[in-house]
């Protein structure tokens, strides 16, 4: 067998070497003709086509950085228009519902006042504010001063904003400013009727947007937004808002590309309001239709800015050609324009096109070095080979056969559970290496059996335990419904699903005495067993902190956080919202923690979302303050509290489930049952998942005032 090994090994690596060296030389040939070909054909194509590549690349980024900027643009205002016509609608409520709202109490604002946020009372030269029927209007809308306030607080970025009448009052939410008395210290009257945004909003029956102007309390630049209010088909008033214009100004300057790329936003008229230029033809205040004789170009572009109209388009602006971009912001008739020098495409190709030229050059002698040396080196190559192959197929031959046959022999018997194998002999070769690699792979082999046998025992005691840990979590819950039967004032439902084996979300209920429901639920920082053994801790202070007092749910949440804080060390968190519910009146205080928006359900059986003021998460930092607020139910209204398990639920297309589609299934059917109502929200979530995995705990809470 030795014989036939080197006769064989001869005989192929002499054909190999003469295959090998034959077909080197010709690949050699071949490869630099095929470089010397592709080096041509590369140069032409990049310099037909480079040009038109980097324009097109550049004019796509401006067009898309010009349309995003202005579609944000538009949605903001947009957003700020949808608020004013909330604001309309729920005061036209107000005007025609006055029963179901009651009456509030505004004041004229004194000099002490100045700087706080408040409802603050204006009125016309001509309105006598001692009036009986000035003061009947004036606390009927008064209802709305929290509303007024609350959105002054929660948004920086709008001015105040108000609600004026025919008859000359005016209802204010926002900051008490010094400007509001004259020199003599006498309270400066205010006529709505007067104001651009008034008499737009009342002219057009619809929402109105005022051209820029200097806010008329601060000075700064804002647009004013005004919304119609009737009662019963009459116009009675307006409800309007002011939004300064520094975020639609950062949009502007975010839409230009590169450093000397510009941009602008115009209006109807074709009027600059905003740009990024201090002069030239784009500056600010510049009026682009009306320079059609300096340039007939860039009149026509603004004329179809001026229409919506979107696009780009290659002209001179300041005698130098640029690429010039618009997009509308539809929702107050501006456009927004960008702009880039033309230079800055052409430029890189010029340097482009210089350097492939040289790199060609350059390339075409290398390849000619490479092969002559490639020649050389291939022949010494086939002349060594063929030497060392005859000398060490005479080796080989007497080496590899005897011990390949031993290993084919021990290998054979290894069989079922008998897996010993030892390799005595060192012949220092592939084969010894392939033995040794044997005998340590049936070590391991034997060690894995051993090392699943522990593993799988192990996984069925932890299995064992989560199941006792899952079902003692569930009983620590109330799970009985109706939990309390003998009440008929009121139904309560409440559900959790854990996304681990045990979960951190936590809810309970309880009553406090005859005519007091406590209501709670909350989120634990993190999952698994961790998140559980933190939610035990927090129910229990939770439960036993408002048996003790229950008059503040805020104080509450403040004793239970310093409680939380000690020995915190593994630096975890919770989220809560505690109500308490008066039963005989329906009414309820409570407090948010950093959980999410309440949902509340009225008398006719809708849903909205209340967007109350957040307070810290428990256990995030030691004396946090929280809050109190409060709101009545009608009968037959309720709430429903959840927690983020519900609006951050996830699909395979990595969507957010959100509150509009939780609103939507809550408002879906009937919701006189909370079991009802929460049922159908816990199948719209598992619809939406559409198989993908629950990442987050899934709990919520649900109750109806029967009153």
């Amino acid at each position: 067998m030795k014989k036939k090994i080197m006769k064989v090994m001869l005989v192929i690596s002499a054909l190999l070497l003469i295959v090998l060296g034959l077909i080197n030389m010709q690949l050699l040939n071949n490869m630099r003709n095929i470089l010397l070909k592709n080096s041509e054909a590369t140069g032409k194509e990049v310099e037909e086509y480079s040009d038109s590549a980097m324009r097109d690349q550049i004019t796509e980024r401006l067009s898309a950085t010009t349309l995003g900027c202005a579609f944000t643009a538009n949605e903001t205002l947009s957003n700020f228009g949808g608020t004013v016509q909330l604001l309309a609608d729920t005061t036209t409520d107000v005007y025609n519902n006055p029963a179901r709202y009651g009456k509030a109490k505004v004041v004229i604002p004194q000099k002490s006042d100045i700087g706080k946020n408040m409802g603050q009372f204006l009125y016309a030269e001509n309105v006598d504010p001692t009036n009986s029927e000035i003061l009947d209007e004036l606390s009927m809308i008064g209802n709305l001063q929290g509303n007024l306030v609350a959105m002054y607080s929660q948004y920086p970025q709008l001015g105040a904003n108000y609600i004026g009448t025919e008859t000359g009052i005016m209802l204010l939410g926002g900051e008490v400013l010094e400007d509001r008395w004259d020199d003599n210290g006498n309270y400066v009257n205010l006529d709505p009727r007067k104001r651009p945004w008034y008499t737009g909003a009342k002219e057009t029956g619809k929402l109105y947007f005022t051209g820029i102007s200097e806010d008329y309390d601060t000075g700064e630049l804002a647009i004013m937004c005004g919304a119609p209010v009737y009662k019963n088909d009459e116009f009675v008033g307006v409800a309007g808002a002011g939004l300064y214009l520094d975020g639609i100004k950062t949009l502007m300057l975010n839409a230009r590309i590169g450093d000397e790329g510009d941009s602008c936003i115009v209006d109807r008229n074709g009027a600059i309001i905003f740009s990024s230029k201090d002069d030239g033809e784009l500056k600010a205040g510049s009026n682009l239709i009306s320079q059609e004789g300096n340039n007939k170009n860039l009149s026509e572009l603004a004329g179809k800015a001026a229409k919506g109209e979107s696009g780009l388009e290659l002209l001179s602006v300041d005698g130098e050609n640029y690429y010039v971009a618009y997009s509308p912001i539809e929702v107050v008739n501006w456009s927004l324009i960008s702009i880039i020098p033309e230079k800055n495409v052409i430029e890189p190709t010029e340097r482009l096109l210089a350097s492939l030229k040289d790199t060609r050059e350059s390339e075409l002698k290398e390849v000619n070095n490479i092969i002559r040396s490639s020649v050389i080196t291939i022949m010494a190559l086939l002349v060594i080979m063929a030497v060392l192959t005859a000398i060490m197929s005479n080796k080989l031959s007497h080496h590899l056969v005897k011990p390949i046959e031993l290993l084919t022999s021990k290998v054979s018997s290894l069989e079922g559970d008998q897996l010993d194998f030892e390799w005595g002999i060192n012949t220092n070769d592939e084969v010894q290496s392939l033995a040794l690699s044997f005998e340590s792979m049936t070590e391991r082999m034997k060690k894995y059996i051993i090392d699943i046998q522990n593993v799988t025992a192990e996984k069925e005691r932890i299995g064992a335990e989560l199941n006792v840990a899952t079902q003692i979590q569930a009983d620590m819950l109330p799970s009985i419904f109706p939990p309390f039967p003998e009440r008929t004032e009121f139904d309560i439902f409440a559900y959790m699903r854990p996304a681990k084996e045990v979960g951190g979300d936590l809810y309970d209920f309880f009553m406090i005495d005859d005519d007091h429901l406590a209501v709670t639920v909350a989120d634990v920082s993190g999952k698994g067993v961790p998140a559980a053994l933190f939610m035990v801790i927090t129910k229990t202070h939770l439960k036993n902190r408002t048996q003790q007092d229950s008059s503040s749910p805020a104080a509450i949440l403040h004793d239970v956080n310093n409680l939380l804080c000690e020995g915190n060390e593994a630096g975890m968190f919770v989220t809560v919202w505690l109500g308490i519910l008066t039963i005989s009146t329906g009414h309820v205080i409570a407090a948010n923690a950093g959980h999410e928006y309440p949902a509340i359900l009225d008398g006719d059986g809708k849903f909205t979302l209340m967007k109350d003021k957040h307070g810290f998460v428990l256990a995030g930092m030691e004396d946090s303050r929280f809050k109190d607020y409060e709101f009545d139910l009608e009968k037959g209204g309720g709430f429903f509290i959840y927690s983020d398990g519900v609006p951050e639920a996830t699909n395979k297309a990595d969507v957010l489930y959100g509150t509009d589609r939780m609103l939507e299934a809550l408002n879906a059917g009937e919701n006189t049952n909370p079991e009802v109502f929460l049922n159908r929200v816990e199948k719209d979530v598992d619809k939406f998942y559409d198989g993908a995995p629950q990442f987050d705990d899934l709990t919520m809470v649900g109750v109806v005032w029967r009153g």
